[in-house]
Protein backbone atom coordinates (compact mmCIF):
# COMPACT_ATOMS: atom_id res chain seq x y z
CA UNK A 1 0.00 0.00 0.00
CA UNK A 2 1.22 3.50 -0.88
CA UNK A 3 -0.20 6.91 -0.01
CA UNK A 4 0.90 10.43 -0.84
CA UNK A 5 -0.99 13.25 0.90
CA UNK A 6 0.11 16.83 0.26
CA UNK A 7 0.50 19.06 3.34
CA UNK A 8 0.47 16.01 5.60
CA UNK A 9 3.17 14.69 7.94
CA UNK A 10 4.47 12.32 6.69
CA UNK A 11 3.49 13.44 3.19
CA UNK A 12 3.84 9.94 1.79
CA UNK A 13 4.34 6.45 3.11
CA UNK A 14 4.37 2.85 1.95
CA UNK A 15 3.89 -0.50 3.66
CA UNK A 16 4.00 -4.10 2.44
CA UNK A 17 2.49 -6.76 4.65
CA UNK A 18 2.06 -10.52 4.61
CA UNK A 19 -0.89 -12.01 6.40
CA UNK A 20 -2.71 -15.26 7.02
CA UNK A 21 -6.35 -15.79 7.86
CA UNK A 22 -7.46 -19.12 9.30
CA UNK A 23 -11.19 -19.83 9.49
CA UNK A 24 -13.34 -22.76 10.54
CA UNK A 25 -17.09 -23.32 10.66
CA UNK A 26 -18.42 -26.54 12.17
CA UNK A 27 -21.22 -28.69 10.78
CA UNK A 28 -24.58 -28.06 12.39
CA UNK A 29 -25.64 -30.62 15.00
CA UNK A 30 -29.09 -30.43 16.64
CA UNK A 31 -29.25 -26.80 15.48
CA UNK A 32 -25.93 -25.88 17.07
CA UNK A 33 -22.76 -24.76 15.25
CA UNK A 34 -19.69 -22.66 15.95
CA UNK A 35 -17.02 -20.82 14.00
CA UNK A 36 -13.79 -18.89 14.36
CA UNK A 37 -11.54 -16.68 12.21
CA UNK A 38 -7.98 -15.75 13.21
CA UNK A 39 -6.11 -12.95 11.41
CA UNK A 40 -2.37 -12.33 11.59
CA UNK A 41 -0.65 -9.62 9.53
CA UNK A 42 3.01 -8.61 9.73
CA UNK A 43 4.75 -5.69 7.94
CA UNK A 44 7.54 -6.95 5.68
CA UNK A 45 8.72 -3.50 4.63
CA UNK A 46 7.58 0.04 5.40
CA UNK A 47 8.78 3.59 4.98
CA UNK A 48 10.96 5.09 7.70
CA UNK A 49 8.46 7.43 9.32
CA UNK A 50 5.31 5.31 8.94
CA UNK A 51 5.61 3.51 12.32
CA UNK A 52 5.52 0.05 10.70
CA UNK A 53 2.77 1.15 8.31
CA UNK A 54 0.48 2.61 10.96
CA UNK A 55 0.93 6.33 10.30
CA UNK A 56 -1.05 7.68 7.31
CA UNK A 57 -1.56 4.19 5.84
CA UNK A 58 -3.30 2.38 8.69
CA UNK A 59 -1.69 -0.73 7.18
CA UNK A 60 0.32 -2.34 9.96
CA UNK A 61 0.32 -5.33 12.26
CA UNK A 62 -2.77 -7.38 13.16
CA UNK A 63 -2.84 -10.32 15.58
CA UNK A 64 -6.43 -11.08 16.46
CA UNK A 65 -9.13 -13.69 16.85
CA UNK A 66 -11.51 -11.62 14.73
CA UNK A 67 -14.40 -14.06 14.99
CA UNK A 68 -15.37 -16.74 17.49
CA UNK A 69 -19.09 -17.42 17.76
CA UNK A 70 -21.74 -19.92 18.75
CA UNK A 71 -24.91 -20.23 16.67
CA UNK A 72 -28.18 -21.99 17.47
CA UNK A 73 -30.94 -22.53 14.92
CA UNK A 74 -34.38 -22.71 16.55
CA UNK A 75 -35.64 -25.72 14.60
CA UNK A 76 -36.83 -27.40 17.82
CA UNK A 77 -39.43 -24.61 18.10
CA UNK A 78 -40.50 -25.03 14.49
CA UNK A 79 -38.56 -21.93 13.39
CA UNK A 80 -36.40 -23.37 10.62
CA UNK A 81 -35.17 -19.95 9.42
CA UNK A 82 -34.42 -18.38 12.80
CA UNK A 83 -31.11 -18.40 14.66
CA UNK A 84 -29.29 -16.82 17.59
CA UNK A 85 -25.59 -16.03 17.19
CA UNK A 86 -23.36 -14.92 20.07
CA UNK A 87 -19.70 -13.89 20.17
CA UNK A 88 -17.19 -12.12 17.95
CA UNK A 89 -18.70 -11.88 14.49
CA UNK A 90 -18.94 -9.86 11.28
CA UNK A 91 -22.31 -8.09 11.07
CA UNK A 92 -23.30 -6.90 7.61
CA UNK A 93 -26.73 -5.29 7.44
CA UNK A 94 -28.57 -1.98 7.53
CA UNK A 95 -26.88 -0.50 10.62
CA UNK A 96 -23.40 -2.10 10.51
CA UNK A 97 -21.34 -3.11 7.49
CA UNK A 98 -18.21 -5.08 6.75
CA UNK A 99 -15.50 -3.52 4.58
CA UNK A 100 -13.28 -5.31 2.04
CA UNK A 101 -10.86 -2.45 1.42
CA UNK A 102 -8.59 -3.57 4.26
CA UNK A 103 -6.92 -6.77 5.45
CA UNK A 104 -9.65 -7.75 7.89
CA UNK A 105 -13.38 -7.21 8.12
CA UNK A 106 -15.00 -5.05 10.78
CA UNK A 107 -16.19 -7.29 13.62
CA UNK A 108 -18.28 -6.90 16.77
CA UNK A 109 -18.65 -8.66 20.08
CA UNK A 110 -22.39 -9.04 19.85
CA UNK A 111 -25.49 -11.19 20.25
CA UNK A 112 -27.99 -11.24 17.39
CA UNK A 113 -31.33 -12.85 16.60
CA UNK A 114 -32.10 -13.23 12.90
CA UNK A 115 -35.35 -14.62 11.49
CA UNK A 116 -36.81 -15.13 8.03
CA UNK A 117 -39.82 -17.05 9.34
CA UNK A 118 -42.00 -13.95 9.05
CA UNK A 119 -43.43 -13.95 5.49
CA UNK A 120 -41.45 -11.74 3.07
CA UNK A 121 -39.44 -10.29 5.96
CA UNK A 122 -35.91 -10.55 7.32
CA UNK A 123 -35.64 -9.30 10.90
CA UNK A 124 -32.47 -8.77 12.93
CA UNK A 125 -32.31 -7.76 16.60
CA UNK A 126 -28.92 -7.34 18.23
CA UNK A 127 -26.76 -5.84 20.93
CA UNK A 128 -23.05 -5.08 20.47
CA UNK A 129 -20.59 -4.30 23.25
CA UNK A 130 -17.25 -3.95 21.42
CA UNK A 131 -15.89 -3.28 17.94
CA UNK A 132 -12.74 -4.29 16.05
CA UNK A 133 -12.35 -1.85 13.19
CA UNK A 134 -10.81 -2.29 9.74
CA UNK A 135 -8.01 0.21 10.31
CA UNK A 136 -4.58 -1.25 11.14
CA UNK A 137 -3.21 1.78 13.00
CA UNK A 138 -2.22 1.67 16.67
CA UNK A 139 -4.96 -0.26 18.50
CA UNK A 140 -7.94 0.36 16.18
CA UNK A 141 -7.95 -3.28 15.05
CA UNK A 142 -8.22 -4.51 18.63
CA UNK A 143 -11.65 -4.91 20.19
CA UNK A 144 -12.64 -1.61 21.82
CA UNK A 145 -15.63 -0.80 24.03
CA UNK A 146 -18.65 0.81 22.36
CA UNK A 147 -19.33 2.87 25.48
CA UNK A 148 -22.31 1.19 27.16
CA UNK A 149 -23.07 -0.73 23.98
CA UNK A 150 -25.38 -0.41 20.97
CA UNK A 151 -28.77 -2.11 20.70
CA UNK A 152 -30.36 -2.22 17.27
CA UNK A 153 -33.23 -3.65 15.25
CA UNK A 154 -33.60 -3.76 11.48
CA UNK A 155 -36.14 -5.30 9.12
CA UNK A 156 -36.24 -5.78 5.34
CA UNK A 157 -39.64 -6.35 3.69
CA UNK A 158 -40.09 -7.65 0.12
CA UNK A 159 -43.81 -8.53 0.09
CA UNK A 160 -44.76 -5.85 -2.47
CA UNK A 161 -43.92 -6.60 -6.09
CA UNK A 162 -40.75 -4.84 -7.27
CA UNK A 163 -40.33 -3.05 -3.93
CA UNK A 164 -37.83 -3.63 -1.12
CA UNK A 165 -38.21 -1.61 2.09
CA UNK A 166 -35.80 -1.57 5.04
CA UNK A 167 -36.26 0.21 8.37
CA UNK A 168 -33.84 0.32 11.28
CA UNK A 169 -33.08 1.86 14.65
CA UNK A 170 -29.86 1.77 16.67
CA UNK A 171 -29.56 3.08 20.22
CA UNK A 172 -26.03 3.85 21.46
CA UNK A 173 -26.49 4.37 25.19
CA UNK A 174 -25.69 7.89 26.45
CA UNK A 175 -24.48 8.85 22.99
CA UNK A 176 -26.80 8.88 19.99
CA UNK A 177 -29.86 7.24 18.45
CA UNK A 178 -30.01 6.38 14.76
CA UNK A 179 -33.31 5.83 12.94
CA UNK A 180 -33.87 5.49 9.23
CA UNK A 181 -35.00 3.59 6.20
CA UNK A 182 -34.04 2.45 2.72
CA UNK A 183 -36.18 1.70 -0.35
CA UNK A 184 -35.45 0.05 -3.66
CA UNK A 185 -38.00 0.07 -6.48
CA UNK A 186 -37.29 -2.08 -9.53
CA UNK A 187 -38.74 -0.55 -12.67
CA UNK A 188 -37.43 -3.26 -15.01
CA UNK A 189 -34.70 -5.86 -15.38
CA UNK A 190 -32.27 -3.04 -16.10
CA UNK A 191 -33.47 -0.08 -14.00
CA UNK A 192 -33.94 0.43 -10.26
CA UNK A 193 -34.50 3.49 -8.04
CA UNK A 194 -32.93 3.78 -4.58
CA UNK A 195 -33.80 6.09 -1.70
CA UNK A 196 -32.22 6.45 1.72
CA UNK A 197 -32.91 8.49 4.85
CA UNK A 198 -31.44 8.43 8.36
CA UNK A 199 -31.68 10.69 11.39
CA UNK A 200 -29.30 10.86 14.35
CA UNK A 201 -29.93 12.66 17.64
CA UNK A 202 -28.22 12.72 21.03
CA UNK A 203 -29.62 10.62 23.88
CA UNK A 204 -29.01 10.38 27.63
CA UNK A 205 -25.83 12.19 28.60
CA UNK A 206 -24.63 12.42 25.02
CA UNK A 207 -23.34 15.73 23.71
CA UNK A 208 -25.65 17.86 21.55
CA UNK A 209 -25.99 16.07 18.22
CA UNK A 210 -28.45 16.17 15.33
CA UNK A 211 -27.88 14.96 11.80
CA UNK A 212 -30.02 14.07 8.78
CA UNK A 213 -28.76 12.12 5.80
CA UNK A 214 -30.68 11.83 2.52
CA UNK A 215 -29.63 9.83 -0.51
CA UNK A 216 -31.11 8.96 -3.91
CA UNK A 217 -29.75 7.13 -6.93
CA UNK A 218 -30.71 5.37 -10.16
CA UNK A 219 -29.14 2.01 -11.00
CA UNK A 220 -29.08 1.34 -14.74
CA UNK A 221 -27.70 -1.69 -16.58
CA UNK A 222 -26.42 -0.98 -20.07
CA UNK A 223 -25.17 -4.18 -21.65
CA UNK A 224 -22.58 -5.63 -19.30
CA UNK A 225 -22.07 -2.36 -17.40
CA UNK A 226 -24.05 -1.13 -14.39
CA UNK A 227 -24.12 2.64 -13.88
CA UNK A 228 -25.42 4.40 -10.78
CA UNK A 229 -25.55 8.20 -10.59
CA UNK A 230 -26.71 9.56 -7.26
CA UNK A 231 -26.77 12.31 -4.66
CA UNK A 232 -26.04 12.23 -0.92
CA UNK A 233 -26.64 15.04 1.58
CA UNK A 234 -25.69 15.30 5.27
CA UNK A 235 -27.49 18.06 7.15
CA UNK A 236 -26.57 19.22 10.64
CA UNK A 237 -23.67 17.52 12.41
CA UNK A 238 -21.10 15.05 11.10
CA UNK A 239 -22.49 11.50 11.11
CA UNK A 240 -21.80 9.44 14.23
CA UNK A 241 -22.57 6.17 12.42
CA UNK A 242 -20.46 6.29 9.26
CA UNK A 243 -17.91 4.40 7.20
CA UNK A 244 -15.11 5.76 9.41
CA UNK A 245 -16.49 4.00 12.48
CA UNK A 246 -19.26 1.42 12.50
CA UNK A 247 -19.62 1.06 8.75
CA UNK A 248 -22.69 2.30 6.90
CA UNK A 249 -25.06 0.76 4.37
CA UNK A 250 -25.51 3.73 2.05
CA UNK A 251 -25.99 4.26 -1.69
CA UNK A 252 -22.70 6.08 -2.20
CA UNK A 253 -20.63 2.88 -2.06
CA UNK A 254 -17.20 2.12 -0.67
CA UNK A 255 -14.70 4.97 -0.85
CA UNK A 256 -11.08 4.09 -0.10
CA UNK A 257 -9.95 7.52 1.04
CA UNK A 258 -13.02 9.55 2.11
CA UNK A 259 -10.81 12.49 1.14
CA UNK A 260 -13.60 14.84 0.07
CA UNK A 261 -15.39 14.60 3.45
CA UNK A 262 -18.60 12.96 2.26
CA UNK A 263 -19.91 12.26 5.80
CA UNK A 264 -19.12 15.66 7.32
CA UNK A 265 -21.98 17.84 8.52
CA UNK A 266 -23.18 20.08 5.70
CA UNK A 267 -21.69 17.89 2.95
CA UNK A 268 -23.49 17.45 -0.37
CA UNK A 269 -22.11 14.82 -2.73
CA UNK A 270 -22.89 13.97 -6.34
CA UNK A 271 -21.43 10.68 -7.49
CA UNK A 272 -21.27 8.11 -10.26
CA UNK A 273 -20.57 4.41 -9.75
CA UNK A 274 -19.79 1.95 -12.53
CA UNK A 275 -19.30 -1.79 -12.36
CA UNK A 276 -18.74 -4.57 -14.87
CA UNK A 277 -17.59 -8.17 -15.10
CA UNK A 278 -15.71 -9.23 -18.23
CA UNK A 279 -15.29 -12.98 -18.18
CA UNK A 280 -13.79 -13.40 -14.66
CA UNK A 281 -12.40 -9.87 -14.38
CA UNK A 282 -14.29 -7.55 -12.01
CA UNK A 283 -14.14 -3.78 -12.63
CA UNK A 284 -15.41 -1.08 -10.28
CA UNK A 285 -15.16 2.72 -10.35
CA UNK A 286 -16.54 5.44 -8.07
CA UNK A 287 -16.27 9.18 -8.67
CA UNK A 288 -17.67 11.75 -6.26
CA UNK A 289 -17.73 15.53 -6.02
CA UNK A 290 -18.47 17.01 -2.58
CA UNK A 291 -19.44 20.54 -1.54
CA UNK A 292 -18.83 21.21 2.16
CA UNK A 293 -20.56 23.94 4.18
CA UNK A 294 -18.50 23.57 7.38
CA UNK A 295 -15.08 22.22 6.37
CA UNK A 296 -12.74 24.71 4.65
CA UNK A 297 -12.64 22.86 1.32
CA UNK A 298 -14.68 21.23 -1.40
CA UNK A 299 -13.41 17.91 -2.70
CA UNK A 300 -13.37 15.30 -5.41
CA UNK A 301 -12.32 11.67 -5.35
CA UNK A 302 -11.94 8.82 -7.86
CA UNK A 303 -11.56 5.16 -6.91
CA UNK A 304 -10.86 2.34 -9.39
CA UNK A 305 -10.68 -1.39 -8.62
CA UNK A 306 -9.61 -4.23 -10.91
CA UNK A 307 -9.90 -7.77 -9.54
CA UNK A 308 -8.59 -10.76 -11.48
CA UNK A 309 -8.85 -14.43 -10.44
CA UNK A 310 -5.99 -16.60 -11.63
CA UNK A 311 -7.03 -20.23 -11.53
CA UNK A 312 -9.23 -21.42 -8.68
CA UNK A 313 -7.18 -20.22 -5.69
CA UNK A 314 -5.18 -17.09 -6.59
CA UNK A 315 -6.68 -13.59 -6.89
CA UNK A 316 -4.93 -10.31 -7.70
CA UNK A 317 -6.68 -6.99 -7.03
CA UNK A 318 -5.43 -3.46 -7.75
CA UNK A 319 -7.22 -0.62 -5.96
CA UNK A 320 -6.26 2.96 -6.82
CA UNK A 321 -7.65 6.24 -5.51
CA UNK A 322 -7.00 9.93 -6.17
CA UNK A 323 -8.41 12.88 -4.24
CA UNK A 324 -8.42 16.67 -4.61
CA UNK A 325 -9.34 19.38 -2.11
CA UNK A 326 -10.19 22.87 -3.32
CA UNK A 327 -9.51 25.26 -0.43
CA UNK A 328 -12.04 28.02 0.26
CA UNK A 329 -9.82 29.89 2.75
CA UNK A 330 -6.93 30.96 0.54
CA UNK A 331 -4.74 28.04 1.54
CA UNK A 332 -3.12 25.86 -1.08
CA UNK A 333 -5.25 23.23 -2.80
CA UNK A 334 -4.10 19.69 -2.06
CA UNK A 335 -3.90 16.40 -3.93
CA UNK A 336 -3.72 12.89 -2.50
CA UNK A 337 -3.22 9.45 -3.99
CA UNK A 338 -3.73 5.92 -2.70
CA UNK A 339 -2.66 2.60 -4.25
CA UNK A 340 -3.19 -0.92 -2.89
CA UNK A 341 -2.20 -4.26 -4.36
CA UNK A 342 -3.81 -7.37 -2.87
CA UNK A 343 -2.49 -10.82 -3.75
CA UNK A 344 -4.65 -13.51 -2.13
CA UNK A 345 -4.25 -17.28 -2.14
CA UNK A 346 -7.01 -19.48 -0.75
CA UNK A 347 -5.95 -22.91 0.51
Amino acid sequence: MYRDYENNTPGNAHSTTLGVQLGYESPEMAGLSFGAVYSYVEPLDSSRYSNNGKTLLSNGRVNLLNEVWLKYRLESLGLTNTFIKVGRQVVNGEVFRADEFRQKQRAFEAAILVTKDIPDTTLMIGHAERISNVWDNEDSWKFQDLGDGVTWVEAVYTGITNLEVAVFDAYAYDWVNLAGGRVKYTLSDTTALHGYYRHENDVGRGANHSSDMVGASVRQKIGGVTLEPGFLSVGGDTLAFSELGTGINHPLGSSMMIYSGQFEGGAKTAYLKAGAKIDKTVLYALYNCTWNDKTPYNGQELNVVVKQPIGDRLTVALKVGAGYRDSRTGRADTFASDARLFVTYNF
